[in-house]
C-alpha cells in the first residue's frame, strides 16, 4: 500500500530540515588561562581596594570637620566610593611623599579638569599641598596643569586616629580637594560633564542690574498698581532672584 511510502518521504523530510536548521558547529573559542585573563581584566577605579579605602578615609574626614558630604549627591549612598568616583564635584587627594606630594585619588570629574586618563593623573606628581593649615578652608583657588583654575574650591586635612609603637597619634594620608567648577583661559566656566557657562558677569555691573530690578518692580506695584501675582511683577521678581543667585553664587 502507499501508506509506508508516505511515512518514509515525511521522515527523509524531518531528517532534512533537522540537518539544515543544524548548520556549520561554532568554534569554541580557546579557553584563556588565568594569568591571560588577569592581563585583559580591567579593575574600574572604584573596585580598587586601596582607592575605595582612600575614598572613603577622605569622605569620612570632610563630613567629620564639615557635619556634610562632599558633595549633596553623596547622601545616604549605598556604594560611597563608587558614589564619589561619578559625583559631579571634581575630587582630589594629594598625598606626602619622600620626592614631594603626587595624587594618590582622583575621580572621573578630577580626570576631567585635569584633562588627563585616570592612570595617567594617578601617582602624577602635584603642587598642591599635603597639608592644610588649620585643617580646613572652604575658599581656595589654584590653577592645575590643564590651564583651568578651581573656583571656591574646598580643601581638607585628611587625617585619623591609629596606634603606632603602643600609643595613639594622628597619622595623615594628605589632603583633599572638591571643587564643582573651574575657569577657563578664557574666563568661562567650565563643570563636569562638558558643560561650559559664559564668564561670570562683574560684580558692579552686577549689583547694578540688581539696584534697577528691583526699581522695576517699586515702579509695576506703585506707579502702575499692579498686584504682586500679576504676571509682570511674577516674571520682574523672577528675574529679581536670578540676578541674587548669580551674585551670591559668585
Amino acid at each position: 500500500s502507499a501508506r509506508p511510502h508516505a511515512s518514509a518521504a515525511r521522515a527523509s523530510s524531518v531528517a532534512l530540515c533537522a540537518k539544515a536548521k543544524k548548520g556549520k558547529p561554532k568554534k569554541k573559542q580557546p579557553k584563556k588561562s588565568g594569568m591571560a585573563w588577569a592581563k585583559d581584566f580591567e579593575v574600574m577605579p572604584f573596585d580598587s581596594v586601596s582607592l575605595r579605602a582612600l575614598a572613603t578615609e577622605a569622605c569620612g574626614a570632610f563630613e567629620g570637620r564639615t557635619g556634610k558630604p562632599v558633595h549633596a549627591s553623596l547622601s545616604g549612598a549605598g556604594d560611597l566610593p563608587k558614589a564619589l568616583y561619578n559625583a559631579p564635584c571634581a575630587v582630589v587627594v594629594s598625598s606626602p611623599g619622600d620626592d614631594g606630594s603626587t595624587i594618590a585619588y582622583a575621580n572621573a570629574a578630577a580626570c576631567e579638569a585635569y584633562n588627563q586618563t585616570h592612570s595617567e593623573l594617578i601617582g602624577s606628581a602635584t603642587d598642591l599641598a599635603a597639608t592644610v593649615s588649620g585643617g580646613y578652608d572652604s575658599k581656595y583657588g589654584k590653577k592645575i596643569p590643564s590651564g583651568v583654575t578651581m573656583r571656591d574650591a574646598k580643601r581638607w586635612e585628611i587625617a585619623k586616629m591609629a596606634i603606632v609603637d603602643g600609643e595613639l597619634t594622628t597619622t595623615s594620608s594628605g589632603a583633599g580637594y572638591a571643587f564643582e567648577s573651574w575657569t577657563l583661559d578664557d574666563g568661562r566656566v567650565g563643570r563636569p560633564g562638558g558643560v561650559v557657562e559664559d564668564a561670570p558677569m562683574d560684580p558692579g555691573e552686577l549689583e547694578a542690574l540688581i539696584e534697577a530690578q528691583g526699581a522695576m518692580i517699586r515702579e509695576l506695584k506703585e506707579e502702575q498698581g499692579l498686584g504682586n501675582k500679576s504676571p509682570e511683577v511674577l516674571d520682574a521678581v523672577a528675574e529679581l532672584l536670578r540676578l541674587k543667585a548669580m551674585a551670591e553664587e559668585g
